[in-house]
């Protein structure tokens, strides 16, 4: 297996890996890595490349119970051999969660980075890296939008992600499929199937192989073209985050009451703001008062009746429930609290009042 770092994709990779670790301030001593083997293509291009850094990557695979048990051991081993023949530490871990409440695919995202937290802890790794790449991202932009989004969705996956004390890389968002495979084939790797993306009963699925198809006959370089596209969202969506920050958020009266923090303005402070700074208020709401809870229920459709509530010339006493939080919008106030506490209770009827 010829592995080497002046190869042009490797390069690439190893690049864009130092680039969210730290940069050239921070040794590759000082970068100990996980990273999260499927055993598809993606992660086993991403385990190849940083094994030819010191020191050697973990290679690290969580097994579901969401898939066949035969074919789940079939993966598992795939990696464990690739890990040998890297000379890299294998870990893998076991999850479930068949049977809990809520959405399948989002419990199984959560548990798996849960398991890779805690094999970082155990190896005394800071960064994680998982094989995510141009084309997954083209899918996640396609279906935030046929869902309906903003600026921030249609930045689609983030290249880099705290989580906890552990920082969550994604080396090739703007990597093909195409040439992930390619670089596979150069040096003589396989890969393994993972037969549940073929069921076209999940919507990416559906994308992947009915859209997908079509776009890439229209415009070959689609995927690549859309990873950049959602750069420059997200890049956008920070300047608009600073506005919110440097502006609302400054402006806002902040109390606590019983244990929820509520935010509340003079109503003409926000009637005028764009509605773009508007729905960025949400997310920043949700990350600072509430700490990331339910920013996952957070829709398109909440924020816009909330947006159009705010800059209507209506003086009737309205509530929007969007995602985790209840905003109240009065005539001369808006209130935001976290939905289902008091608070949320007490500061519409505080400011009644002065209506």
């Amino acid at each position: 297996m010829g592995i080497s770092r002046k190869h042009p994709f490797a390069a690439r990779i190893l690049r864009r890996w130092r680039g969210l670790t730290g940069g050239k301030g921070v040794r590759d001593t000082d970068r100990r890595t996980v990273v999260a083997c499927s055993g598809g293509a993606d992660s086993v291009a991403l385990g190849c490349v940083l094994s030819a850094v010191e020191p050697k990557p973990v290679l690290a695979h969580v097994v579901h119970d969401i898939r066949d048990e035969q074919l789940a051991m079939r993966d598992r081993d795939a990696v464990k051999a690739l890990a040998e023949k890297l000379g890299c530490a294998f870990h893998e871990r076991r999850v479930s969660v068949v049977g809990l409440a809520g959405n399948l695919e989002a419990n199984a995202r959560s548990a798996r980075y849960r398991a890779l937290c805690e094999i970082a802890s155990e190896v005394g790794a800071g960064v994680i890296v998982t094989g995510h790449h141009a084309d997954d991202q083209l899918e996640t932009v396609l279906m935030r939008m046929m869902r309906g989004t903003g600026v921030r969705g249609i930045g689609g996956v983030s290249p880099s992600l705290e989580m906890g004390s552990r920082l969550i890389v994604r080396p090739m968002l703007e990597i093909t499929r195409e040439e992930i495979e390619g670089y596979c084939k150069v040096i003589g790797v396989g890969w393994v199937h993972d037969h549940t993306n073929d069921d076209v009963g999940y919507l990416r699925n559906r994308i992947r192989h009915s859209v997908l198809p079509m776009l890439r006959e229209i415009e070959p370089e689609v995927a690549g073209r859309v990873s950049k596209l959602a750069r420059s969202c997200r890049d956008t969506n920070k300047v608009i985050e600073h506005v919110v920050r440097d502006g609302v958020v400054t402006s806002a009266r902040k109390e606590r009451i019983d244990n929820g923090e509520v935010w509340s303005w003079d109503r003409s402070e926000l009637r005028d703001q764009p509605e773009a700074v508007l729905a960025e208020l949400v997310f920043v709401y949700t990350g600072d008062a509430l700490g990331g809870a339910g920013a996952d229920s957070i829709n398109r459709e909440g924020i816009e009746m909330m947006v159009r509530g705010i800059k209507s010339g209506e003086t009737d006493p309205r509530v929007y429930r969007v995602g985790p939080m209840v905003v109240h919008v009065q005539a001369r106030s808006v209130v935001i609290s976290m939905a289902g506490s008091s608070a949320s209770c007490e500061a519409g009827q505080e400011r009644s009042s002065d209506e």
